[in-house]
């Protein structure tokens, strides 16, 4: 298969579906090129504030940080294709707007995703992020079925 993407994020959530999807980056990424791994960590369920102004707690901020850190470390394998650099990044907020953002930032030639994260229904075709992130995108997607489905007619 010949390899023409010389920068492709993967934004994982640590699922068997990003794991599937974070497979097919390592096989897209052209020697010499660049798989940028990320993790968006989602503040807003654990925000407090006052006058309708909502705010993380720091220390909870970075213990997550921290935390994503860590799993992003354990994630990725440690053996990767011949001259493919890896860049990793943990971001905060909604999630398709840190993946959305970071494409555009680093002029990403490829986002690969999985359909559903941890949160994923098998009834949706899409999950809500994978589905913002490829209407919004700057660059192509590619949609990355779990391993472990088999599709189903309604």
């Amino acid at each position: 298969m010949a390899k023409a993407f010389q920068k492709v994020l993967a934004p994982v959530d640590f699922s068997e579906t990003s794991k599937a999807a974070l497979d097919y980056a390592l096989d897209l990424v052209s020697p010499g090129g660049v798989l940028l791994v990320c993790h968006v960590v989602d503040d807003v369920p654990l925000t407090y504030g006052y006058a309708g102004v909502a705010v993380p707690p720091p220390e909870l901020s970075q213990r997550m940080t921290d935390e994503a850190t860590r799993e992003l470390e354990a994630f990725v394998p440690q053996t990767l294709p011949a001259g493919v650099r890896l860049e990793r990044r943990v971001l905060h907020g909604p999630p398709f707007a840190g993946i959305v953002r970071l494409a555009r930032e680093e002029q990403v030639d490829l986002i690969v995703m999985g359909t559903h994260g941890r949160t994923g229904l098998k009834h949706m075709l899409l999950g809500s992020v994978t589905e913002k992130v490829v209407r919004t995108s700057p660059c192509p997607v590619l949609v990355v079925h779990p391993r472990d489905r088999e599709f189903e007619l309604p």
